[in-house]
């Protein structure tokens, strides 16, 4: 019996396969015991630059709407025209998915979204004057998404990051609007390339349900992507670092392909 089967025999079959989101991305399911992230988990999807954050949950976004699933994708620094080329790139036609009203990108400006929920972004104390009548997000009347995307969370910090106690709060209404939702949530975080902190201010990782960390390793004179599900509550997981490849039709992960990162 090798190390899959066993891990796979100690699952926990508590948790339905209905309750489980299969993000449908070349070994990645496999990675969890369930086959799939557990639906309604907010995960941050952390790494440094160039390690695959986007791609990857651009990728979850094509694969859920080509089921026939509505998913909505909120970006603070990329514009609509270029997500949709960045994804057509892959060969990933969503155009008719945003035609037909299924995949929601949003482009919202990080200033705005803090002016609108605190006031000035000068005032003192307004974090502690917080209206949750004011939702995080708009999410259109009718349009019920499996998945949401935030790209990025670090968007925020750099134009709050003279304002921590309205960062804050923001994200405690963040996770807690996703929750009501229902919908899985990936927020992508920035991180050092080979990060030992996964978040902005940390308060991020104790809100989130999972974390997967994106790597991409020098050894000698090239380089190679790496992932890892550092955490994801309620289900089991692998608790290694595994190869993953970002290809012209996508990211393929292999489960089998152990990662050694030495310092």
């Amino acid at each position: 019996m090798n190390e899959n089967e066993i891990f796979y025999r100690n699952v926990n079959t508590n948790i339905k396969k209905e309750n489980v989101l299969k993000t449908d991305i070349s070994g990645f399911d496999e990675l969890f015991a369930e086959r799939g992230i557990p639906r309604g988990n907010s995960v941050l999807v952390a790494g440094g630059p160039g390690t695959g954050k986007s791609t990857l949950c651009r990728q979850i976004c094509y694969n859920i709407v080509s089921k026939g699933k509505n998913c909505m994708y909120v970006s603070f620094e990329e514009g609509k025209e270029r997500i949709q080329r960045s994804m057509e790139k892959f060969g990933w036609n969503v155009t008719k998915f945003i035609e037909e009203g299924s995949f929601l990108i949003q482009k919202i400006n990080p200033l705005d979204i803090l002016r609108m929920k605190f006031g000035s972004l000068g005032g003192s104390g307004s974090a502690t004057e917080v209206s949750y009548k004011i939702k995080p997000l708009v999410i259109p009347g009718g349009f019920h998404p499996e998945v949401i995307v935030v790209d990025s969370l670090s968007a925020i910090i750099s134009v709050s990051i003279t304002k921590d106690k309205n960062y804050r709060a923001y994200l405690q209404q963040l996770f807690g609007f996703f929750e009501e939702t229902g919908a899985t949530s990936f927020l992508i975080t920035e991180t050092d390339p080979m990060p030992t902190r996964f978040s902005d201010t940390g308060i991020e990782e104790f809100l989130a349900d999972g974390i997967v960390v994106l790597y991409n390793i020098q050894k000698k004179d090239i380089r190679e992507n790496a992932i890892e599900v550092l955490k994801m509550r309620y289900c089991k997981h692998e608790k290694k670092i595994v190869l993953m490849e970002i290809t012209e039709n996508g990211i393929k992960v292999y489960p089998d392909k152990r990662v050694v990162i030495t310092p």
